[in-house]
C-alpha cells in the first residue's frame, strides 16, 4: 500500500474519531452541558493538520532525494574531517613521506590499467587510471596504509566534479559482518553517513544507491586477532560483501586497505577482492628516511648518528625498525623532545643506535615507552603522564580482550552484538565495566523514581483496594525494569538539534512542526474545552501547551540537512540534553493532564450529588486542587523517567563511569570524553567517525601489554622530584639503564 493511501486513511480516520466523540459524549448532556458540534468542529481540524504534515513530508523528501546537493554538503563534511586526519596521521605537520607502492600479482579478475609502480604524490591518477576504480592496498605495520588512504580521498575531493562520488572512509572492525553479502556494502555507508555525518536514511539511501558514495574500508587486518584469517573469519566475509557489491553489470568502486600477511592469507584462502589492483607499500629505504628527517626534525645533525648506524647495518635491527613512516614518525617525535622551561633537547637520537636496543622489538618497545611522556609534554601537563598510560593501558586492555586470540577465546558478544577491538565508542563502552552491572544501575534508576511517582498517583486514585494499588505498581515497576534491562542493551542516540535554527530549511521544518502541533492540541484542548463546558481558557491553555511541547520536541528531532561530522563526545551530550528536554516537556504535558483527569474524576464519579447545581466549568475549578499536587509530581517524575527513557544512552554511559572509579580494577577518569578528546589533540589516538582508534596499533598492543609504568618512562616531573634516585634519572636519558630498569611504579 501506497503512502499516498496511509495518509487517505489517516484523514478519514481523523473524521471518523470527531465523529465517535460526538456520538459517545451526547450521552453526558444530561450532566454537563455539552455542545457536539463545538467538539466536531476542532476535531475535524485534525484532518487538516494530517495533510498540512503530508505536506511538509513531501519538502523533507524532495530535499533528500538532491543526489548532487547531498554529495555536495557531504564532500565539504568529509574534506574538513580527512583533512583533520591527515594532520594527525602526520603528527601536526605537513610533509609526509613520499612512500613508494608496486603492484602485486592476482590469481584473477585484476583491475585493468594498473601500472607497475607509483609514489603517494601519484596515487590519486593512478587511482584513476584504474577500471573499474577498485584498489586494495597493503603493506607492513606502520606502512603507511591508512596516510595512503587519506592522501587518495583529499586528492580526489580537490577539484571534484559533481557528479563524482564522495569517497567515505570507514573502520572495518566496526562493521556489521552478519548482513546478507547483496545488501551488505549499502547498508554499512548507509549507517555510517546517518550516524556519523548526520545525513537523513533516506537521503543515505539514496545517495548509495545513486553510486555517489566511493567506500573506503580501512583496516580489514583489524577485523581477526589470527595472522591467518581464513574463509569464515570477519575478514572473509568483508571481502565477499565487497565482491557482491555493484554498480549495474560491474563491480562498483572502492578502496580497501589491510596488512600484507592476512591479505595473503585470504588469498590462499581463495578469497580475494574482484577486479582490483592490489598494490603493496615498500619499506622505507636509507635515502627516503634521510630526506625525511632532513625536512622533519629541527636539529638534523643531531640524526647523523642514527643515519650512519642505519647505513653500517644495512638490513640490521636499526634499519628493520625505522623502515616504516609509523617509526620514524614515532623517532622524530620521541627526540625532539624539549624542555619547555630552557628549551633544550631531553634525549639524543644516538641512544637508538646503542648496545642495549640489539633487536627491532626493543626498538619497538623503547620508542613507545617514550612516546606517551612526549605527547603530554608537547600537549600540555594537564594529566600526570603516569595516569595518561594507566588510563590508555586500561582502554587497551578492554580492546584486547574483546579480541579473538583463538578458538578458546572468540569475540566476546553482548545482545547479539560483537565487541569491537580497535574502536573506542563512548557510548557504547558500558560492557567494560561488566555486562550487567551499568545495565543494572540504569535499570535501579528508573525503577525509583517510577516508584515514587507511583506511590504517589495511585493512592491518589479512585482504586477500591490497596491490594489492587500495590499489584498495579509493582507490575508497573517489574514491565519498565524488563524494558530497560532486557530491551535496550544498546539504545540508539537520540538528539535535539539545536542548529538547525542556524538554517532556513530547518526554520521552516521547524514552523511547519509548530504548526501541526497547534493544530493537534488545540483541537483536543477546545473539544475538551467547548464540548464539556470547562471554558474557553481552559481549553486554550490545555491545548497550547500540549501541543507547543510535542511540536517543539518532534521539531527540534527533525534534521535540517546541514551535515557535518559527529564528534564523539558530541552523541553523549546531545542524548542527554534530548533526555532531559524530552522528559520535562513529557512531564509538563502528563502533569496537567493527570490534574485534569484527577480533577475530573474527584468531580464526577466520586460524589456527583454534591455538585448538582454547579455548572462544569465551577466542578473544575473547585476540584482543580486536588490534582494539581499530582500534577506537580508527574512533572517531577515523569520528567525524570522520561528523561532517562529517551536519554537512556547518556545514563548508561554515566553508569560506565560510576562503575570505573579509582577503588575499581578498571580505573577511568570522570571526565573521560574530555580525556580522550584531549588525547586526540595529543595524537595517542585518532577519531575515527564517531569513535577513537589508538593512533596506532601498535602503540595499542604496547599498552594492553604494559598497563603500568616503569621507571623506564621516568617523566619530567619525577625529574624535578627529590624523591627520584640519580639512578632513575639517568634512566631516561640512556637506554642501558631502561633495560635494567624493571621495577613498577605505582599509577
Amino acid at each position: 500500500m501506497g503512502r499516498g493511501r496511509w495518509y487517505a486513511i489517516a484523514v478519514l480516520g481523523s473524521l471518523m474519531t470527531a465523529g465517535m466523540v460526538a456520538w459517545r459524549t451526547w450521552r453526558l448532556t444530561s450532566l454537563v452541558q455539552f455542545d457536539p458540534v463545538a467538539a466536531v468542529i476542532p476535531l475535524t481540524g485534525l484532518a487538516v493538520s494530517v495533510a498540512a504534515l503530508r505536506l511538509a513530508v513531501r519538502a523533507q523528501k524532495k530535499a533528500d532525494t538532491d543526489v548532487a546537493g547531498v554529495a555536495g554538503r557531504l564532500a565539504v563534511a568529509v574534506k574538513n574531517e580527512e583533512s583533520k586526519a591527515r594532520r594527525q596521521l602526520l603528527d601536526d605537520h605537513d610533509r609526509s613521506i613520499d612512500v613508494q607502492f608496486s603492484l602485486q600479482r592476482a590469481a584473477a579478475h585484476r583491475a585493468s590499467g594498473a601500472s607497475k609502480s607509483g609514489t603517494l604524490k601519484e596515487i590519486v591518477d593512478y587511482y584513476r587510471q584504474l577500471q573499474p576504480q577498485r584498489m586494495v592496498i597493503t603493506g607492513m605495520a606502520g606502512s603507511g596504509k591508512t596516510v595512503l588512504a587519506v592522501e587518495l580521498i583529499l586528492g580526489l575531493l580537490n577539484g571534484r566534479d559533481q557528479d563524482a562520488p564522495v569517497p567515505v572512509r570507514m573502520s572495518a572492525a566496526m562493521l556489521d559482518t552478519s548482513l546478507p553479502p547483496g545488501s551488505a556494502v549499502q547498508n554499512w555507508l548507509v549507517g555510517h553517513l546517518n550516524k556519523t555525518y548526520r545525513l537523513p536514511e533516506a537521503a543515505a539511501r539514496h545517495l548509495v544507491a545513486a553510486r555517489m558514495v566511493l567506500p573506503v574500508i580501512d583496516g580489514l587486518d583489524e577485523m581477526d586477532a589470527t595472522e591467518e584469517p581464513g574463509y569464515a573469519s570477519r575478514a572473509g566475509q568483508v571481502i565477499r560483501a565487497c565482491n557482491a557489491y555493484l554498480d549495474g553489470r560491474q563491480k562498483a568502486a572502492m578502496v580497501l586497505t589491510c596488512r600484507i600477511g592476512q591479505y595473503e592469507a585470504l588469498g590462499q584462502a581463495n578469497e580475494w577482492v574482484h577486479d582490483a589492483a592490489q598494490v603493496r607499500l615498500r619499506p622505507v629505504g636509507l635515502p627516503t628516511a634521510r630526506s625525511f628527517l632532513t625536512r622533519r626534525v629541527t636539529d638534523k645533525d643531531r640524526w647523523q648518528p642514527v643515519l650512519d648506524a642505519m647505513r653500517r647495518s644495512g638490513n640490521g635491527p636499526l634499519a628493520s625498525a625505522l623502515s616504516t613512516p609509523w617509526r620514524l614518525t614515532l623517532a622524530a617525535a620521541v627526540y625532539d623532545w624539549r624542555d619547555p622551561a630552557t628549551g633544550g633537547y631531553l634525549r639524543d637520537p644516538a641512544d637508538l643506535a646503542s648496545p642495549g636496543l640489539e633487536t627491532e622489538d626493543k626498538i619497538r618497545d623503547h620508542l613507545l615507552a617514550l612516546f606517551i611522556p612526549a605527547a603530554v609534554t608537547v600537549q600540555g601537563r594537564r594529566y600526570p603522564p603516569s595516569n595518561v598510560h594507566h588510563w590508555l593501558g586500561v582502554l587497551a586492555g578492554y580492546l584486547d580482550a574483546n579480541t579473538p586470540s583463538s578458538a578458546t577465546r572468540p569475540a566476546r558478544v553482548i545482545a547479539k552484538r560483537t565487541l569491537p577491538g580497535t574502536d573506542l565508542v563512548l557510548h557504547e563502552m558500558w560492557p567494560l565495566a561488566g555486562p550487567r552491572m551499568p545495565r543494572a544501575i540504569t535499570s535501579g534508576l528508573m525503577a525509583v523514581i517510577w516508584l515514587t511517582a507511583a506511590a504517589w498517583v495511585f493512592t491518589r486514585m479512585p482504586i477500591s483496594s490497596l491490594p489492587r494499588q500495590v499489584a498495579l505498581a509493582v507490575g508497573t515497576i517489574a514491565a519498565i525494569v524488563t524494558v530497560i534491562y532486557a530491551g535496550t542493551a544498546w539504545p540508539r542516540p537520540n538528539r535535539i538539534n539545536l542548529r538547525q535554527l542556524k538554517t532556513s530549511q530547518g526554520r521552516r521544518q521547524l514552523a511547519g512542526a509548530l504548526v501541526v502541533g497547534l493544530v493537534v492540541g488545540l483541537t483536543f484542548g477546545l473539544t475538551f474545552g467547548f464540548g464539556f463546558g470547562f471554558g474557553l481558557g481552559f481549553g486554550f491553555g490545555f491545548g497550547l501547551v500540549a501541543g507547543l511541547g510535542a511540536a517543539l520536541v518532534a521539531g527540534l528531532l527533525l534534521d535540517p540537512g546541514e551535515y557535518s561530522v559527529t564528534q564523539p563526545r558530541e552523541i553523549i551530550r546531545a542524548n542527554l540534553l534530548a533526555g532531559a528536554g524530552t522528559g520535562l516537556v513529557a512531564g509538563l504535558v502528563a502533569g496537567l493532564v493527570t490534574a485534569f483527569v484527577v480533577a475530573l474524576m474527584v468531580a464526577l464519579m466520586l460524589n456527583p450529588g454534591e455538585y448538582s447545581v454547579m455548572q462544569p466549568g465551577q466542578i473544575i475549578r473547585a476540584n482543580l486542587f486536588a490534582g494539581l499536587g499530582t500534577g506537580l509530581v508527574g512533572l517531577l517524575t515523569g520528567g525524570l523517567a522520561g528523561g532517562l527513557g529517551f536519554g537512556l544512552l547518556g545514563w548508561r554511559y554515566i553508569t560506565l563511569l560510576l562503575c570505573t572509579r579509582r577503588w575499581s580494577s578498571h580505573w577511568l577518569p570522570w571526565r573521560l570524553g574530555s580525556f580522550l578528546h584531549w588525547c586526540s589533540g595529543a595524537g595517542l589516538i585518532r577519531a575515527a567517525g564517531i569513535g577513537y582508534q589508538f593512533r596506532h596499533r601498535e602503540l595499542q598492543d604496547y599498552l594492553a601489554r604494559n598497563p603500568t609504568v616503569t621507571h623506564s618512562h621516568v617523566t619530567p616531573e619525577q625529574l624535578d622530584s627529590r624523591s627520584v634516585r640519580w639512578s632513575d634519572r639517568h634512566a631516561v636519558l640512556s637506554p642501558q639503564t631502561t633495560q635494567a630498569t624493571s621495577r613498577s611504579a605505582p599509577a
